[in-house]
């Protein structure tokens, strides 16, 4: 399956510890966990465990860890553990923020616990990003063999330098070795079940956790789900409609608001124009180190897409490429990748490629990947020709594969999937089929735009959710927050003009009303700092959005403050 940010894949041999859904528990865990200060109430710590969990004894990689105690220990639950997703996202940085975002009553009664997996963030990192610039900026719709043959020479590079630096680790990065360390720590933790909050990439860990280690949970809660029954090209294709919707959604938005690329007509050709004309040559950028090429043009469109907080940047970005100004653009795709001032990168998509390509198999001919893109196309006309490009690294990754498979979960408890309607990185139809897949799935809609939902501003949601970890509550069967656009059907409507799906169905929840969402409470914010090929990278990345969303929104809680 095609995921965006890191998401070590699964390669590890797991002929000794994976047994099926009796699993034991990881074993080789250090005895306890010696936790430290790092800023007001957070600890952080590290935790060594085995590479390769065939040979428990053998070579070791050391895992970086958070911990936000429980405010209240007299009526602490237990351990609840969070991971943002990506796959290649720091679970660390991402819970600093998170943890504030969340309400007094979680943080009450647990001890919010997130480490960053295996290669990601400060856990043992994989760093090979060197010609990540190039990556980015080459054409990801190639349409003549020029522009084909140099995005299959960086893909190529990109793949030869993370080989030769990592070659020995990157079969060991998937999920499954991600779901074992996860028990390992719970053993650490000295915790007898766990609570877990994953999101986009992180519903992966938590699926793939649940078909190993169903009598560890007490609690789990899916936002944004994937659907790891999907192929290489149905992964690809469905996600691509899901950002069309959403691109959609906000040309709807624009047209209604009379944003100012829709003051002179119609926005999406606005739009088209400008990509146009990024294919002809780069838009110069006044207040950026380089001009917006056609991947930085699509990118920073895609990056502002994942939050409505992010719409009125987009518009801005494109009203002054609209103008010869590709500045916007630039920008909102180097936030996307969290570009440092000075050039740097995270391993974000070193990561997310490393999970990406062992988790799920992919040709390894490049060839095959040119017509994908044509094929795409027909359901998501403004980015499906960029799917042409989507596989190149993985035609050249060296690590083999070792697929995940479609979770069950047996014996596991209730497991809380919350889909929403208009998601465009985890489309709705994931998160539904993965509350199917999971014997014990209990599906949740928001009807809503966006990536993902929990503690991010709908008080419906959020009620639903606390209730479920603090008092396993578990929802009524269709339960139905928020007042956005219903669940799409078949593909989701004509997405190219924009035609609404069918009228959706199910039971709204207790607090389910016509009104705005209200924001999130906060709590008290002392325990975290201050906020301070193309679509192959898109997918991966697109698990990566969450994390975005999430700065995004907690930018403007602080702001508001």
């Amino acid at each position: 399956m095609k995921r965006l940010l890191t998401g070590l894949a699964a390669a590890s041999l797991f002929a000794v510890l994976w047994l099926g859904p009796s699993s034991t528990p990881a074993t080789n865990a250090q005895s306890g966990i010696d936790w430290g200060p790092c800023g007001g109430r957070v600890e952080c710590a590290s935790l060594d465990l085995p590479l390769d969990y065939a040979d428990p004894s053998g070579r070791t990689i050391e895992l970086s860890l958070i911990r936000i105690p429980a405010r209240d220990a007299a009526q602490r639950i237990g351990v609840l553990m969070a991971n943002p997703g990506g796959p290649g996202a720091s679970a660390i940085e991402f819970t600093r923020i998170w943890a504030n975002l969340l309400s007094n009553d979680i943080r009450n009664r647990f001890d919010i616990v997130a480490f960053d997996p295996r290669g990601v963030g400060e856990s043992t990192p994989i760093v090979c990003h060197d010609r990540l610039q190039e990556l980015v900026a080459f054409d990801p719709d190639p349409d003549n063999d020029a522009e084909w043959d140099e995005a299959k020479r960086v893909s190529r590079l990109f793949a030869e330098d993370c080989a030769k630096e990592y070659g020995d680790i990157l079969p060991h990065l998937g999920t499954k070795n991600v779901a074992r360390d996860m028990d390992a720590i719970r053993v650490a933790l000295g915790e007898e079940k766990l609570n877990y909050v994953g999101y986009s990439y992180g519903t992966s860990i938590g699926a793939v956790y649940a078909d190993m280690f169903p009598g560890s949970i007490r609690a789990m809660v899916l936002d944004g789900g994937t659907d790891l029954s999907l192929g290489y090209e149905d992964t690809i294709r469905t996600q691509i409609i899901g950002f069309e919707r959403a691109f959609q959604a906000y040309l709807d938005e624009c047209v209604a608001s009379r944003c100012a690329i829709a003051r002179d007509g119609d926005p999406r050709k606005v739009v088209d124009a400008i990509i146009a004309r990024a294919e002809q040559a780069p838009l110069p950028s006044k207040r950026a180190d380089r001009p917006a090429g056609p991947g930085e043009v699509q990118l920073g469109i895609i990056s502002a897409l994942y939050s409505k907080f992010s719409w009125g940047a987009l518009t801005t970005a494109l009203e002054q490429a609209r103008n010869g100004d590709g500045t916007g653009l630039v920008q909102l795709a180097d936030n996307y990748l969290q570009r440092e001032p000075d050039g740097e990168y995270p391993n974000l998509i070193e990561a997310n490629a490393a999970v990406n390509n062992v988790d799920g198999e992919c040709s390894k001919d490049p060839e095959a990947y040119r017509g994908f893109g044509d094929v795409v196309a027909k359901d998501a006309p403004t980015f499906g020709r960029s799917a042409s490009t989507s596989g190149l690294v993985c035609a050249y990754w060296p690590a083999k594969a070792d697929p995940v498979t479609v979770p069950k979960g047996a014996g596991a408890p209730p497991i809380v999937v919350i889909a929403t309607t208009n998601d465009p990185a985890t489309p709705y139809e994931w998160g539904k089929a993965l509350s199917g897949q999971l014997e014990s799935g209990v599906l949740v809609t928001y009807r809503g735009e966006g990536h993902t939902i929990y503690a991010q501003g709908s008080s419906c949601i959020d009620d639903v959710v606390d209730a479920y970890l603090v008092s396993l509550a578990v929802p009524a069967p269709e339960t139905v927050c928020g007042n956005g656009p219903p669940p799409p059907e078949g593909n989701g409507g004509n997405i190219a003009t924009g035609t609404p799906p069918a009228e959706g169905t199910g039971t709204p929840a207790p607090g389910a009303t016509g009104t705005p969402p209200a924001p999130p409470s906060t709590g008290e914010a002392d325990d975290s700092d201050e906020v301070s090929t193309f679509w192959y990278w898109v997918v991966g990345l697109g698990f990566f959005g969450l994390a975005l969303a999430f700065f995004a929104t907690a930018f403007v809680l602080h702001r508001r403050q």
